[in-house]
């Protein structure tokens, strides 16, 4: 009887072993692949998706000011936060202050954001004002000036300024 016991325990501790394996390595696999899958998406799927901050595997943090005829438009706490969803690319308050905080390091860009937004930026408009012949759009990063508008990777603790002003004759 004893011997039936501990065939039993010894049976029941491989079988235990096994199953846990098994199942480890499922989640394993399943991570690696829901990471290549992220992975071969573009920067802006990856900020238009929705994410957790368990997912989070790339964080940084550049700031943002718009100037429209020298005035400070508010860039809106919690955009890009929703219901359940939080994407890639979000604001928690109204300073500007943006987090990228993604399940993937990626080349996230000015135009992710605002895609994220769903407010229009390129080199011909930022938010309802348009570049014409009496307005210019200007932008620099920590100081310097830069032509790459929507196209601007940000980086971490980047300073960038956009401004839309009066052409000065």
């Amino acid at each position: 009887m004893d011997k039936i016991k501990l065939s039993s325990s010894f049976w029941f501790i491989i079988i235990t072993f096994i199953l846990t394996g098994l199942i480890i390595w499922g989640v394993v696999n399943i991570e690696a692949a829901r990471e290549k899958k992220i992975s071969e998406q573009t920067s802006r799927e990856v900020a238009l998706s929705c994410t957790t901050d368990m997912a989070t595997r790339f964080h940084i943090h550049p700031k943002l000011k718009i100037l429209i005829l020298g005035k400070e438009e508010v860039i809106p706490a919690n955009t890009g936060i929703n219901g359940l969803c939080m994407h890639s690319i979000h604001t928690h308050d109204a300073t500007g202050l943006l987090h990228v905080e993604a399940p993937v390091k990626k080349d996230f860009t000015l135009g992710d954001f605002f895609a994220v937004w769903g407010k229009t930026f390129n080199k011909e408009q930022i938010l309802d004002s348009t570049v014409d012949n009496k307005h210019v759009l200007h932008m620099s990063v920590n100081g310097q000036d830069t032509d790459a508008y929507e196209n601007y990777v940000v980086q971490d603790k980047d300073q960038i300024i956009i401004s839309y002003e009066e052409i000065k004759k």
